[in-house]
């Protein structure tokens, strides 16, 4: 259960992150949310694979 919330909101913080880098016109600005967002998708993928596994 701890592990689907994290799921949530680690997809929460990605969705958000994709918005503003949408918004931000500043390139370091951008680079620092990309490369936020993609650290962030790289462990909701391992956690979903995870997840996968136990079913």
């Amino acid at each position: 259960m701890a592990e689907n919330e994290a799921i949530v909101r680690l997809q929460r913080s990605i969705d958000l992150l994709r918005e503003r880098m949408c918004v931000d016109s500043n390139d370091l600005e951008y680079e620092t949310h990309l490369r936020q967002k993609r650290q962030l998708q790289r462990i909701l993928d391992r956690l979903q694979d995870k997840e996968r596994r136990k079913d």
